[in-house]
């Protein structure tokens, strides 16, 4: 004799339910995964184009080292912070120090860094949503 149709039914019918509960389960995480993903994408894309500052000047006081302070307001919506943002002077990351840990929308604010040769530099301010702002100083 041989296996009953009605065998072979129950067998395949269990075994394909075992299949599509399992990868069921997967797809739902990787669902979730790809839909967090997508929110903090669209998050961090709302604070690029809502990030907007304007470099309002710069002064230099000379010594040993020449320190360089650049003001500049929050004219965006996003409140940026200032101790996790980069400043590039030539190509080269600096330290620099900020004015306060954040700069508000609307608020004025600076960062002062050191150079140890004159000349015209270009400046870069890195901030934390991604924005960028270049300017030149003459030291």
């Amino acid at each position: 004799m041989g296996f009953s149709y009605v065998a072979a039914v129950a067998i395949l019918l269990s075994s394909s339910l075992i299949f599509f509960g399992m990868v069921y389960g997967e797809f739902v995480q990787s669902n979730s995964q790809v839909s967090s993903a997508q929110n903090k994408m669209n998050q961090e894309n709302y604070d690029l184009l809502n990030s907007k500052v304007n470099i309002t000047g710069y002064y230099v006081v000379p010594g040993t080292t020449y320190n360089i302070t650049i003001n500049m307001t929050n004219t965006g919506s996003i409140t940026l912070n200032l101790d996790t943002s980069s400043l590039l002077v030539n190509g080269t990351m600096v330290n620099a120090v900020p004015s306060s840990n954040y700069l508000f929308p609307l608020g004025n604010g600076s960062i002062t860094f050191h150079s140890t040769s004159a000349g015209i530099k270009a400046v870069e301010l890195i901030f934390n949503t991604g924005y960028e702002k270049f300017t030149k100083v003459n030291v």
